[in-house]
């Protein structure tokens, strides 16, 4: 008969809400592999009915503050799962 409500209840406060898996296992900015306990930092490319959003993950803190000062200086090289230049 479907499940009880309060197993509903628990298994949504339980389970963590889904991200946006990145996209390289490179940081972009470091090279270094990408510190998964990190979240990816979610950038939007494009307008409107076109825009794609893109989780790029990165090594650390202060890759991800660069990544999201600048996003654009990073998406190709995150594209690539490389390093950018």
């Amino acid at each position: 008969r479907g499940i009880p409500l309060l197993l509903c209840a628990l298994l949504a406060t339980a389970l963590p809400a889904v991200e946006h898996a990145a996209i390289n296992t490179v940081c972009p900015v470091t090279g270094k592999a990408v510190d998964e306990s990190i979240p990816p930092v979610i950038i939007t490319i494009g307008k409107g009915e076109r825009a794609q959003r893109i989780a790029i993950g990165v090594a650390d803190r202060a890759a991800a503050d660069k990544v999201k000062t600048n996003p654009a200086a990073y998406v190709d090289a995150a594209k690539a799962n490389r390093k950018g230049n």
